[in-house]
């Protein structure tokens, strides 16, 4: 690839011009961009060995957080490896990792008398540019531990942020309340919503690997899946009270605003038993609805 070609991609990226999860070979690096960071220990080692480090970690990474100017969305600490969700608002991806892992290592080497790797090489960086993928990605992380079976309810999992998310409200330095947002503007709402999603990427298949091409076949399943909680929910929830006040259809506007209805929920990932039940209508009426001119 060269330089100009090069140039163009990343600007074509920051225009929202090329969505999606990307895992390239190359960094492509811009303020403002967010990243879904993955590092791991070499081997079978570990990079968490008791309660302390965890602790120690997130003290190190609200540290880093504040130095460098980063906005963390959410977590999670494993036994052996890590993920983390953030946002850049310098051009210092690198630095920011390189002091943050530094850091730790430094402490795990001196606490246990060690000598050698404490991670397994370079960080991995994908790139968020969809606020589709930016929610898929945030339930991979915080199902992270229920799909390497480290725990039997996706929820009950100390060192992530996931609490947050799902259950409630603290001080803390992790920007939760931007994705959950994006849900609904009542954050109580959101974290429905967002429970709900949980629930439903928890049966999905997959989802315990950190190799770049597995998280991204996961997200993007994950994305397909809770589609439907993700949408823009004004446009739709007006046009559902529409339809529950009217008694009966009877001019062709009416008749079209409804099969729209219908065709945007489809769309958004519901099923026709949803559907039916969102409506409170037969399978004959949808079929009807979807039939009509």
């Amino acid at each position: 690839m060269c330089y100009n070609e090069f140039v163009d991609i990343i600007e074509k990226i920051k225009n929202k011009k090329v969505k999606g999860y990307l895992t390239t070979l190359t960094r492509i690096i811009f303020e403002g961009a967010i990243y879904h960071i993955t590092q791991r220990a070499p081997g079978r080692e570990l990079v968490f060995v008791e309660d302390s480090d965890y602790l120690k970690y997130l003290y190190i990474l609200k540290k880093t957080t504040k130095k460098f100017n980063l906005d963390l969305y959410c977590f999670v600490l494993m036994p052996n490896h890590l993920h983390l969700l953030l946002k850049i608002n310098k051009k210092n991806l690198s630095e920011a990792m390189k002091y943050l892992f530094q850091t730790y290592a430094l402490y795990f080497n001196n606490k246990y008398n060690r000598k050698g790797h404490v991670f397994c090489g370079r960080y991995r960086a994908s790139l968020c540019n969809d606020d589709n993928y930016l929610l898929a990605a945030s339930l991979y992380i915080h199902l992270n531990p229920y799909k390497a079976r480290l725990i039997q309810q996706y929820d009950d999992y100390r060192w992530s942020s996931l609490s947050l998310y799902a259950k409630r409200s603290k001080k803390t330095f992790v920007k939760f309340k931007e994705v959950l947002l994006m849900l609904n503007t009542d954050i109580k709402k959101a974290r429905q919503n967002y429970n709900k999603m949980l629930e439903t990427s928890a049966d999905i298949a997959g989802g315990n690997r950190i190799d770049a091409k597995s998280m991204s076949i996961f997200v993007d399943k994950v994305r397909r899946t809770t589609k439907r909680f993700f949408i823009k929910r004004s446009e739709l929830d007006e046009l559902i009270d529409k339809f529950h006040d009217k008694k009966r259809i009877v001019n062709l506007k009416e008749k079209k605003a409804r099969k729209y209805l219908v065709q945007q929920l489809q769309a958004s990932g519901y099923s026709r038993n949803e559907i039916t039940d969102l409506l409170s209508i037969t399978r004959k009426t949808l079929y009807n609805i979807l039939n009509s001119g």
